[in-house]
């Protein structure tokens, strides 16, 4: 799981699910360049009396700098600095990035994807599933959106010529100026498979400074660290690892199947957006200032279905599409479904999914099954559900 960097450093470049016989016991959670946050969400998690505690959750404010989009951008290397109460041994930290990937392909897609050039990967995943970038990701520093797609790196690594070896589990390998790090699921040839430039890492890796706490231990994207973040719900823990769930971000939702607690299905929906083109949606249709979108969603005498059925029936249809699969291909009937990250809303989301799946779906608060220490606010949890999921996800792998 390591990825040696110095002769006295190394780092992991790892997903969930990786079952590390040892494990942190105080863990720092950031996502970084959140597509809604200015700052950046973090939690910390310890392990005190055989419970898993959230010492502290909040924002921490971002290092003056910018992720780099090509080699020549990492000589510019902020130094970050975190606040007392997140100084924690380790640290895990999820990336937003628009040149990673994390996807569910087969061992052959992956091999061609490793085969490529970095060049060709800037707005691509493994299978397909992610969309291109307007620009680069605001990070600390304020800059106009750009139009065109990120800037390619300057010195295009050339194909070796050689065919890759798809990696070992948990082990990442360098091939054409990516780091890929794969996971087998539970279906045969098939994998989670994650990747970032090798520029984006090594910033990434030097980002904290050396002697400090917290050490950044752990390197994770973004979709990874979402899906890790249910792992310690009661009800998935009561379900023996059984689920699915409904991830809702700012900008898309994802479908992720679990079966014993291993990862059986990964997709995100397409042609559909996250929570941004739902509340555009509500705005829009009922004539709605900002402020009062969340008070029609969860409680208005408006009835906000009319704008809400455009926007969650395709989701629903891929969640349909979803069952069928686990049933087939898994042996896993579900009568109720995780959904996270909608907040505001969520019970007209179960309303539709009884009316035509007959399934049922909960909207646990993330921090579920965890101490919350003095002064942790579970109301604002939602936001902090890749953070949280990344120091789930990081905890099995750091030592």
């Amino acid at each position: 799981m390591k990825l040696q960097l110095t002769k006295d450093k190394t780092i992991d470049i790892n997903l969930p699910f990786g079952g590390s016989a040892k494990s942190a016991l105080d863990i720092t959670g950031i996502e970084l360049f959140s597509p809604a946050e200015v700052d950046c969400p973090a939690v910390r998690l310890v392990h005190r009396k055989k419970s898993w505690h959230v010492a502290t959750a909040g924002f921490v404010k971002a290092p003056n700098g910018e992720l780099p989009m090509r080699w020549e951008d990492t000589p510019h290397q902020p130094i970050w600095e975190m606040p007392h109460e997140f100084t924690s041994p380790h640290a895990a930290l999820a990336v937003n990035s628009t040149m990673a990937t994390f996807a569910q392909s087969t061992a052959d897609a992956i091999v061609l994807d490793m085969m490529a050039g970095i060049s060709a990967q800037d707005s691509k995943t493994v299978a397909g599933d992610k969309t291109s970038s307007d620009g680069k990701r605001r990070f600390g520093i304020k800059r106009e959106q750009q139009a065109q797609q990120p800037q390619k790196p300057s010195a295009k690594p050339e194909s070796s010529g050689r065919k890759p070896t798809l990696p070992a589990e948990g082990t990442p390998v360098s091939e054409n100026g990516r780091r890929f790090v794969v996971r087998p699921m539970a279906e045969d040839n098939f994998h989670l498979c994650a990747s970032l430039p090798e520029f984006q890492t090594l910033w990434l890796s030097r980002l904290m400074p050396e002697g400090k706490r917290p050490t950044a231990s752990s390197i994770q994207v973004s979709e990874s660290a979402l899906m890790a973040s249910i792992l310690l719900q009661p009800d998935f823990i009561a379900a023996s690892g059984n689920a699915l769930s409904i991830f809702v971000r700012q900008d898309a939702t994802y479908l992720a199947g679990y079966k014993k607690g291993e990862p059986v299905l990964w997709r995100r929906c397409p042609g559909v957006g996250g929570t941004i083109v739902m509340r555009d949606a509500v705005r829009t249709t009922l004539g709605l200032d900002e402020e009062l979108i969340d008070s029609v969603l969860d409680e208005s005498l408006i009835d906000p279905r009319p704008a809400l059925e455009p926007f969650v029936r395709p989701i629903l249809s891929q969640l349909s599409l979803s069952l069928d699969y686990l049933a087939s291909k898994h042996g896993l009937k579900f009568d109720r479904a995780f959904l996270m990250g909608v907040g505001a809303g969520a019970s007209h989301w179960s309303t539709y999914a009884e009316e035509s799946l007959r399934l049922k779906l909960v909207s646990p608060n993330p921090f579920d099954g965890l101490v919350l220490d003095k002064g942790v606010d579970p109301s604002n949890a939602t936001r902090h559900l890749v953070a949280l999921g990344a120091a789930i996800a990081g905890m099995e792998a750091t030592i």
